[in-house]
């Protein structure tokens, strides 16, 4: 009996967690030929190959697609700072004569584990010229990201350290300032209009 090709899917992993903390995840199962795919198990194994989460797929369907059945898994962040790889599979009932074998390839993914946050960064993004708050700016100090709120404010929570800070809007210039933080911080983002060149500037 031929195989049927499976795709595995991983996401909503959080882009730092703290060490030793539990996680959240999601992960997605596609039979090409639509098997269904509840009873079926989804493990995830660490670097080393072992096992460090399972949980079974139910009946649900993810919503927007057409047969991509899923589960929720929760693992623990391990205690070491750093970028660690991990890796999901699937185990199916494919056990009896009647079942077709599947074959997916096990997706990779990373968890940042970062030290527990000791300071609260707080970016207020505003437009240059008209002093006006910039509402769903992306503010990023790796490994920590948020977005602006409609008061153009954004808050993190980081461990004592050099970093470097990224704040990007729409139709702005990217903003970005180094700097060491030890303690609470607040930290005003001026982001100028990128307008682009114009019309005369482009044919001259």
């Amino acid at each position: 009996m031929d195989s049927h090709a499976t795709r595995i899917v991983v996401w909503d992993v959080p882009a730092a967690v703290e060490c030793g903390a539990p996680l959240r995840l999601k992960v997605g199962v596609k039979c090409a030929a639509e098997c269904r795919a509840a009873g079926w198990r989804v493990i995830i194994r660490d670097a080393a190959g072992g096992s460090v989460a399972c949980a079974a797929i139910g009946d649900a369907i993810w919503p927007g697609t057409g047969a991509l059945s899923y589960t929720e898994l929760e693992l623990q962040a391990p205690d070491a700072e750093g970028l660690h790889a991990f890796e999901a599979s699937i185990a199916t009932a494919g056990d009896a004569e009647d079942c077709p074998a599947h074959t997916a390839v096990s997706p990779r993914f990373h968890v940042r584990a970062v030290p527990a946050p000791e300071c609260l960064v707080k970016v207020v993004a505003i437009d240059a010229a008209s002093r006006q708050p910039v509402r769903g700016a992306r503010v990023v100090v790796h490994p920590y990201r948020a977005v602006t709120d409609a008061h153009g404010v954004a808050e993190l929570r980081v461990a004592k350290r050099a970093y470097r800070l990224f704040v990007s809007g729409r139709g702005y210039f990217p903003f970005r300032a180094d700097g060491e933080v030890s303690a609470d911080v607040t930290i005003e983002a001026e982001l100028a209009a990128d307008r682009g060149p114009s019309d005369a500037e482009l044919w001259s």
